[in-house]
């Protein structure tokens, strides 16, 4: 046990947790006007989710790994129920209720398939043909399953997987060819068929928000002059105007960049992009011989990096309004549990050549 705390990496879990402030502090200011306590229910799922992440630490990595593939099952059938009988949330099935609380499946899957893709990665010598389609058939899955909700925006985030592990390992020329005409033709089917109107004026609107102001170019105009009132130092914690007097919607959840944008200014988003930086890099370092638990360690960082990235795009206006709310950040229990469950399994892997516990 003494040598398990020895070699926990403290500096990387204040980081962490430092994030998980912030996004409380940000949702309390965010939410200060709705008659729901948003930062308080936060602050029970932070409890929660640090639980459960220190569980996750404690847990045996082969374990963990042989583990992944029943619960991967386990979600895939919850997936199919939730498509029919989930509760219905800004459109989408994207909640099941158990119980007296209601869960977003879909947040939970990134475990057990980052789990499934590292182990497949660590078997495999290269990319061909064969292997790309075991990996698209292993992440392709979920992703037309919660794509089926729809939540476009679940399902892109799981994707970043499949393209993880073709950055990790050596692809034959053939694939990438392959893989490119597939996303031509998949892109022009999803728009066609799977996409909801409301979901393809999102789109549209990204590229000309102006044009489409009054409608679903909304959000991004409100986002973008919350971000540029900020200024250099901010307006003051409570004191934005685009969030107090409610004109940037889901302000708590996929715009809470624009809050701190707004209230902060470029100081308190630098503060915070750097603190997402620390956590990168420090885990980003995790040395190993290329093994399941190496590939598992830069898959889900980099999910989470991709996550990370495509929220503070989207709030700034330089990506599609998908829902992708911000790691650690934005409000939302299922979201935050995952993650913190994901980040046990990896300070438990970055401290199994110490305490040679498998």
């Amino acid at each position: 046990m003494n040598d398990f705390f020895r070699f926990f990496d403290k500096t990387t879990a204040v980081v962490l947790l430092l994030i998980c402030l912030v996004g409380i502090l940000l949702i309390a200011s965010a939410s200060s006007t709705s008659p729901t306590s948003h930062h308080l229910r936060q602050a029970v799922f932070l409890l929660v989710a640090l639980g459960a992440g220190f569980a996750a630490m404690k847990f045996k990595t082969e374990t963990a790994f042989r583990l992944a593939l029943p619960a991967y099952l386990l979600l895939m059938a919850m997936l199919v129920i939730q498509i029919f009988a989930g509760r219905v949330v800004a459109g989408t099935r994207s909640w099941l209720r158990l119980g007296f609380i209601s869960i977003q499946v879909s947040e939970f899957v990134k475990i057990p398939l980052a789990l499934m893709v590292a182990r497949y990665l660590a078997r495999t010598r290269d990319i061909g043909g064969r292997e790309f389609l075991r990996l698209g058939a292993m992440v392709g899955l979920p992703v037309v399953l919660i794509g089926l909700q729809p939540d476009m925006g679940v399902a892109f985030i799981l994707s970043s997987l499949l393209l993880g592990a073709l950055i990790l390992k050596r692809v034959r020329l053939y694939v990438v060819v392959a893989l490119l005409l597939s996303i031509t033709a998949g892109s022009v089917l999803v728009w066609h068929t799977v996409l909801k109107p409301y979901q393809k004026s999102r789109v549209i609107s990204f590229l000309n928000p102006g044009k489409f102001s009054q409608s679903s170019g909304y959000q991004i105009i409100q986002s973008r002059i919350a971000v540029g009132s900020g200024g250099l130092a901010g307006k003051g914690y409570m004191r934005g105007s685009q969030s107090q007097l409610e004109f940037l919607p889901t302000r708590h959840t996929d715009f809470i960049v624009s809050v701190l944008g707004e209230e902060f200014g470029f100081v308190g988003v630098s503060l915070l992009l750097f603190l997402y930086f620390l956590l990168f890099a420090r885990q980003m370092r995790f040395r190993s011989t290329g093994d399941a638990q190496f590939y598992f360690v830069y898959l889900f960082t980099g999910l989470i990096l991709f996550q990370f990235l495509v929220n503070v795009l989207m709030a700034i206006g330089y990506f599609p309004v998908l829902g992708v709310p911000l790691p650690f950040v934005s409000y939302g229990g299922s979201s935050l549990l995952s993650f913190m469950i994901g980040e046990g399994l990896i300070f438990r892997m970055r401290m199994n050549p110490f305490v040679n516990e498998y």
